[in-house]
């Protein structure tokens, strides 16, 4: 079975070997072949053994079912006993996508790379010199057909588990609110969940199927003038990431990968380290294969590349800066204006305006928020210098914020309450699996409590400044208090 699946193999674009020459150097090619094919059938074999490569490490860029997995038991959506649910409000990312173009650039240096200064006996160096370079910059975060599938799936999913709220009536009526970040990715990811929903409701008319592009609130971090200038726009912000891509852990990793293409390790960046395993990674979960690129790599090199992953993660959209969390403070109030705008309107009796509000953004909408809610806090911050320490950390971002992730709140009426404080409840749901509150360890919570833990952050008049840089305007002040020093004395 080897044998036969060996030859399948080598029709892979990065399999392809040139045809043997004649003369004196037709045994030596012969040669290289043969152990080219002995590679493939071992490697193939040794896959077909595994789930996958690495797959928990991948950060970010996790396949959503893979790792998360699809909740099976449809008793953790089940509402609060004698409660009816009134509106359900999320925040999603957007699916899987091709990669972005500014890696483009470091896949094809370390390919060319190998091609050039890679051991040319090595049958691992052979398969990756003739792999094919088929990412261009056209691609550009593109929204992959795999992408495409996870949001008609989860919108077909979410409509299958509240069908109370999920109706046809409520979508010819506009009850639905669709909110996209501008990037094609999401708004794509927008457009194929609204096709797996029309299509779950039968609906072939595109009744409530718009959707409106609010960067403001789904791409926060682009407007928010302190995070920008504090993190974003400053060479110091990720000065761990920085370190711990100079330390011992990477430099293993770039001798590792140099003693396995027979180079100087030298010649090996922490940006070419970095891009194999984008190459492993995007393999796997874009084609369904188990890369060459893989075999660069050993679980400690991709556990210390997790780890670098979340450092940026961290010091970039989490815990390491305050503003961080807080840049993402007028999309929490929104999520909870909506949420209180509904039990204003029931308390009425009247209709409810919105009774889903889905909202689909990045990776970098997700982490701040959750942050915001103080969820996946380790007891120390991760820095360059605990890998060891913080190996059973919280903060693993793919666990958090795969491809598609998603946090969901459902709001519940809820009858026999002893009064208003305990008749609206609330839920929580990341990636489709409960998620207990952060002040109380519950499942379930009364919406009253929950937003008394948060009222400080819910006041909009608390966070007006926020987002306001006000240090180059101190700065252009004290320039002029010392333009008038001079002057006068």
């Amino acid at each position: 079975m080897c044998h036969r699946l060996g030859a399948e193999m080598l029709q892979a674009p990065w399999l392809r070997v040139s045809r043997a020459r004649t003369g004196p150097g037709a045994v030596r090619t012969g040669s290289r072949g043969s152990l080219l094919i002995l590679w493939v059938c071992l490697r193939f074999c040794a896959a077909s053994s595994v789930r996958s490569p690495w797959a928990e490490y991948y950060g970010t860029k996790s396949q959503y079912e893979r790792l998360s997995g699809v909740p099976q038991h449809d008793t953790d959506w089940l509402a609060p006993a004698n409660c009816t649910i009134l509106q359900v409000n999320a925040l999603i990312r957007h699916g899987t996508r091709y990669p972005t173009r500014k890696n483009v650039p470091r896949m094809v240096e370390i390919h060319q790379l190998i091609r050039e200064q890679g051991d040319p006996g090595s049958s691992l160096v052979q398969a990756l010199a003739g792999w094919h370079m088929w990412y261009n910059e056209r691609m550009d975060g593109n929204l992959h057909p795999l992408g495409i599938s996870e949001m008609v799936k989860l919108a077909k999913r979410l409509a299958a588990r509240f069908p109370a709220l999920f109706t046809t009536q409520s979508y010819r009526e506009k009850r639905f609110k669709f909110l996209t970040s501008s990037k094609h990715r999401c708004v794509n990811s927008t457009k194929s969940f609204i096709q797996g929903l029309e299509s779950y409701l039968d609906l072939r008319d595109q009744a409530g199927g718009q959707w409106e592009v609010n960067d403001g609130l789904l791409r926060f971090f682009d407007h928010c003038q302190k995070f920008i200038n504090l993190v974003e726009n400053n060479d110091t912000a990720l000065h761990q990431v920085e370190i711990f891509k100079k330390g011992p852990k990477m430099k293993r990793v770039m001798s590792n990968m140099a003693k396995k293409l027979g180079i100087s390790p030298e010649a090996i960046t922490a940006h070419m380290v970095e891009a194999t395993f984008y190459l492993c990674t995007y393999e796997f979960i874009l084609k369904g294969i188990v890369s060459p690129w893989c075999d660069l790599l050993d679980e400690e090199d991709v556990e210390v590349l997790e780890y670098l992953g979340d450092l940026k993660q961290y010091w970039k959209r989490s815990y390491g800066y305050k503003i961080n969390g807080l840049s993402s403070y007028k999309l929490f109030q929104d999520i909870f204006q909506y949420m209180d705008q509904t039990i204003e309107e029931n308390e009425r009796n009247q209709s409810i305006s919105h009774t889903v509000v889905l909202r689909f953004g990045h990776a970098e909408t997700l982490l701040p928020v959750l942050t915001l809610m103080g969820y996946f806090k380790d007891e120390y911050p991760l820095l360059a210098n605990n890998f060891e320490e913080q190996k059973n950390r919280k903060f693993k971002s793919g666990r958090i914020s795969p491809f598609a992730a998603n946090l969901i709140l459902v709001l519940y009426q809820c009858n026999k309450a002893q009064g208003l404080e305990e008749k609206y409840k609330l839920q929580l749901f990341l990636n489709e699996k409960p998620l207990p509150f952060p002040h109380s360890g519950n499942l379930v919570a009364d919406y009253e409590e929950v937003k008394n833990c948060y009222q400080h952050l819910i006041e909009a008049l608390k966070f007006s400044n926020v987002c306001d840089d006000l240090s180059y305007f101190h700065f252009i002040f004290f320039l002029f208090l010392l333009l008038l020093f001079i002057v006068y004395h």
